[in-house]
């Protein structure tokens, strides 16, 4: 850390350097944890299953997500300082805030892809069992019905609307040890039989039941599989611990309220209405024309254009990888099993990592799930990546994010 006299003036561009040079490439961060307010988890991150006072912050929001190497803060409704925001561990034991870094150093830790630079998180979905209002069979609630055409200014939606994808990784292994196959549900677009009048309907009746849910296609959540949902689409992510990639805003139209719930008091729906679904628009019909692409949602093509099986890129007896995301979006994940390693070529495009699953090194630095302080990390620039399981008894898994495409 530099200093002026006695006076801490905090790391510099020269503790980057050190940490990433002594580190071999690899920078670590504090997880950034980030609370929502619209749904619960399967405590999977953290205890998130149900709003009740002993698992919500002060806002009344439960730790669902977690931001992999953000520089983008999180537009809650009740924001707080710093929310979204990664902190990198540095060699001396400072942290700093990637967007900082970036200021102080970002040709040695992003290279040229600063600019391209995605937001990727864990979403912990879940909560309690529901019966929808459609339905006697109980249901794991998912993420509620949403849109993401742009953030609302004067009245009407700004483009670009989020663009976002999903990677459904395995849930079968340690530390989460949940065999949810067949059973977790994900909605996406609106049925061919839907008209504009229905839904507009249902956008009016939002909090008072659940029939938006009714109007949208259904699918079942399985590992291995990878979602791309373009701006405008509907879509209500499945109770799965999930990894998300999206351009890096947070922008957001509920068009359904938490599946199974309803509001104490028409104040306090309205209110959530007002906060989550219109959002500064000025009332369903526009909410229709600006945020929802009707054409897209309805494609009868829509699960053939933007799911996808992954592809299995490498094989052999030292494990697989795996091609995580397509379109926009690019990731690689590795299943090293025990006692092998992985050498990953130099390349110029930094990559963030998460360690799904086990332990072991990556560049000769300890990592393992168990450990929040070496389960996140960036790889910058310029570096080979070799992910070793010569010590775990169990495959170690590792997934890996680059920047967009241009």
């Amino acid at each position: 850390m530099a200093s002026v006299g006695d006076t801490a003036v905090g790391p510099s561009r020269d503790d980057i350097i050190a940490t990433v040079k002594s580190q071999h490439g690899v920078i670590f961060s504090k997880p950034a944890v980030v609370c929502r307010g619209v749904y619960s988890g399967r405590n999977l991150l953290a205890l998130n299953s149900h709003f009740s006072p002993e698992l919500t912050d002060h806002r009344g929001y439960l730790p669902v997500e977690w931001w992999i190497m953000s520089q983008t803060p999180a537009l809650n409704p009740i924001p707080k300082p710093g929310e979204g925001i990664t902190q990198l561990h540095l060699l001396d034991g400072t942290q700093l805030t990637l967007t900082d870094a970036i200021s102080l150093a970002g040709d040695v830790i992003m290279g040229d892809y600063a600019t391209l630079w995605p937001l990727t998180k864990v979403l912990d979905i879940g909560g309690q069992p529901v019966k929808p209002s459609f339905s006697d069979k109980e249901e794991v609630p998912p993420i509620p019905c949403h849109v993401h055409a742009g953030h609302v200014k004067d009245g009407c939606c700004c483009p670009p609307g989020k663009l976002e994808a999903y990677f459904i990784p395995p849930l079968n292994v340690p530390p989460y040890n949940k065999d949810l196959e067949g059973e977790v549900v994900i909605r996406y677009g609106l049925k061919q039989s839907v008209e504009q009048n229905e839904l507009l309907g249902c956008l009016s009746q939002f909090g008072e039941n659940d029939r938006i849910y009714q109007l949208m296609n259904v699918d079942f959540v399985r590992p291995f599989e990878s979602w791309t949902i373009q701006p405008k689409m509907l879509h209500a992510p499945g109770p799965w611990l999930t990894l998300e990639i999206q351009t890096p805003q947070d922008d957001f139209n509920l068009l359904g309220w938490q599946l199974g719930q309803r509001f104490d008091s028409d104040e306090a729906r309205l209110a959530a209405k007002k906060d989550t679904q219109l959002r500064g628009l000025t009332d369903e019909k526009a909410l229709l024309d600006e945020a929802i692409d009707w054409d897209a949602n309805k494609d009868p093509d829509f699960k053939k254009k933007w799911h996808t099986k992954c592809d299995i890129l490498e094989e052999g007896e030292w494990g697989k990888k795996v091609q995580l995301f397509y379109h926009k979006f690019y990731g690689e994940g590795f299943i090293v099993n025990s006692g092998h390693k992985y050498v990953s070529a130099e390349d110029s495009r930094p990559r963030a990592g998460v360690v799904w699953s086990g332990e072991g090194t990556i560049n000769m630095k300890h990592i393992s799930h168990n450990d929040w302080n070496s389960r996140e990390f960036l790889l910058t620039p310029n570096h080979e990546m070799t992910i070793d399981n010569s010590s775990g008894s169990i495959p170690l898994m590792v997934f890996t994010i680059f920047p967009m495409l241009p």
